[in-house]
């Protein structure tokens, strides 16, 4: 088997290669600089969660979503008294105003509550 290249050929590729650096290089670049940001559809920025801190201690953050039911904050809220561990506990709006009891209970249990 031959392989036959022309200067069509090479030329083409070079193209190709050089266009999917420069890709790569743009898109690197676009990252470093908007780090904690995005922007959206309505050329604002909103912030992006913190995924991680450069630390030099061993901590880890949990956090809890609540949104859908509250069958388990017994439960829950007993395995981290046990544990003595806190965490933080996201509520929707919705999930607030559906159990406020269950709300009482994350708070009085010394819990951090965020609503989004």
């Amino acid at each position: 088997m031959f392989l036959v290249f022309s200067k069509e050929k090479i030329s083409t590729y070079l193209v190709s290669i050089l266009t999917v650096t420069l890709l790569f290089c743009f898109v690197a670049n676009i990252q470093t600089k908007n780090e904690n940001t995005v922007e959206t559809s309505s050329n604002t920025q909103k912030l992006l969660p913190i995924y991680k801190v450069k630390t030099e201690e061993k901590k880890v953050a949990l956090t809890m979503n609540c949104a859908w039911n509250a069958d388990d904050i017994d439960k829950i809220l007993d395995v981290l008294k046990q544990n003595n561990v806190r965490i933080t506990f996201f509520m929707v709006g919705d999930w607030i105003d559906k159990y406020p009891e269950a709300v009482k209970k994350i708070s009085d249990a010394g819990q951090e509550i965020r609503k989004p």
